[in-house]
């Protein structure tokens, strides 16, 4: 003959308060877990060296390149979230983008990446990082790059606020010969640059060369280059009177 259940009303209030409390902790315990694995960070992983990607790739470099970069965008999201830059090892990062750009060094997207997603890091050791990295792409093909390289100075300037490596780097780009095709206002960069850091007399002599020489052709850029030589000649003369007025500042 079954026996009857005992009726949950008749268990001692201590044994269903411990129950009770026991299932709770369970639960708790279970949601900490899965949320802990949801929110725990991936560390970027080491990437393989290119050669091993071309073998993979079997004649589809490219194509290849593209889905390790999609690859690559994708670890910035996990379960769901967008993981913050400052979590990320950017030294590791670059190894990623210098590998991906060997497998396809005629892609601009592992620069794109560097200088339009992985710049927006608000710390600046990981900036540096990745403004070297753009430096030397732009080395490697200056036709093909300047654009990264140009929006790369005025990061330097403006969020890492280095007047110093900004002025390197714009000196790079006008130091690239005619063959190199680019808007003259990305070679004119280097002068702009030089009166921010107070260095008019160098800002004057680039100008006044540039004019007298015939690599300036378009009418509106030679004045646009006299407006500015103008300008600097007029802070210049302003700075030496500052100078010459206080001589112990």
């Amino acid at each position: 003959m079954r026996r009857a259940e005992r009726p949950i009303v008749q268990i001692p209030k201590p044994i269903l308060i411990g129950f009770l409390a026991l299932f709770g902790a369970q639960v708790l315990v279970h949601q900490y877990t899965a949320l802990d694995r949801a929110n725990q960070y991936r560390p970027l992983s080491q990437p393989f060296d290119s050669a091993i990607y071309k073998g993979l790739s079997m004649g589809s470099e490219h194509l290849f390149s593209y889905l390790l970069a999609i690859r690559l965008q994708l670890h910035d999201n996990q379960a769901g979230k967008h993981i913050r830059y400052r979590k990320i090892d950017y030294s590791r990062l670059v190894n990623w983008l210098e590998q991906i750009h060997r497998l396809n060094r005629q892609s601009e997207y592992p620069m794109m990446l560097a200088s339009r997603v992985y710049s927006q890091t608000r710390d600046k050791e990981r900036l540096r990082i990745i403004l070297a990295y753009i430096d030397r792409g732009f080395m490697t093909n200056p036709q093909l790059h300047w654009r990264h390289q140009a929006e790369a100075t005025v990061i330097a300037k403006h969020k890492l606020e280095d007047l110093e490596l900004a002025l390197k780097m714009a000196q790079k780009l006008s130091d690239q010969p005619a063959s190199v095709a680019m808007p003259r206002w990305a070679r004119d960069m280097q002068f702009l640059l030089l009166g921010d850091l107070n260095e008019f007399e160098t800002a004057l002599v680039i100008i006044t060369a540039l004019l007298q020489s015939d690599a300036v052709k378009d009418p509106d850029e030679k004045i646009f280059l006299q407006e500015k030589l103008l300008l600097f000649q007029r802070k210049l003369s302003e700075f030496q009177q500052n100078s010459t007025d206080n001589p112990g500042d």
